[in-house]
């Protein structure tokens, strides 16, 4: 431990009994890879444009980035302390901080339903159930990020769409 930090450890799923390790403030999900996610090359979104687009107001709670939006993190955390940043399968080089948590969980969205104030989905991740688990983990009337302007995600109303990003907001159904 550092403080509150785990440098260290495990987690033990309750249900299921899996054990996973915690390797220099990282929780593995999976066995540690040396292949994760390449940044996205190009993309015009920047940590100053998220801060906008989501117009968190207040402190506490988490915004989740994923993927390569990952690379967004620690300017995240900068930008809005008092917000907590979890980077599921960021670029690697990526550094868990007091104020950036990192997860690799290559094989299930590790993070409850209804619980983040919102997420960033980086342009390498944007297939299969990842945009519709990621958006299901944001608190309604919050927002969602996708670096894929041509993305219809379910459960979000569009809020602004171009220069390669789709931002909504999510409603109750």
């Amino acid at each position: 431990m550092d403080g509150r930090d785990v440098v260290r450890g495990g987690l033990l799923c309750p249900v299921c009994r899996a054990e996973y390790a915690i390797l220099d403030r990282v929780a593995w999900l999976a066995p540690p890879r040396d292949d994760a996610p390449a940044g996205a090359a190009g993309s015009a979104l920047t940590a100053e444009a998220v801060q906008l687009f989501l117009d968190l107001q207040g402190q506490g709670g988490f915004v989740v980035t994923v993927g390569s939006a990952g690379r967004l993190g620690p300017e995240l955390a900068a930008l809005m302390p008092g917000i907590g940043i979890a980077a599921v399968n960021p670029p690697a080089g990526i550094a868990a901080s007091a104020s950036l948590s990192v997860i690799h969980s290559p094989h299930a969205w590790p993070v409850r339903r209804q619980t983040v104030r919102a997420v960033v989905i980086g342009a390498d991740v944007t297939a299969g159930r990842c945009i519709p688990d990621a958006v299901g983990s944001v608190l309604n009337g919050l927002r969602a990020i996708v670096e894929d302007e041509s993305a219809h995600p379910d459960g979000l109303v569009e809020l602004a769409r171009g220069a390669g990003v789709f931002v909504g907001e999510k409603r109750a159904r």
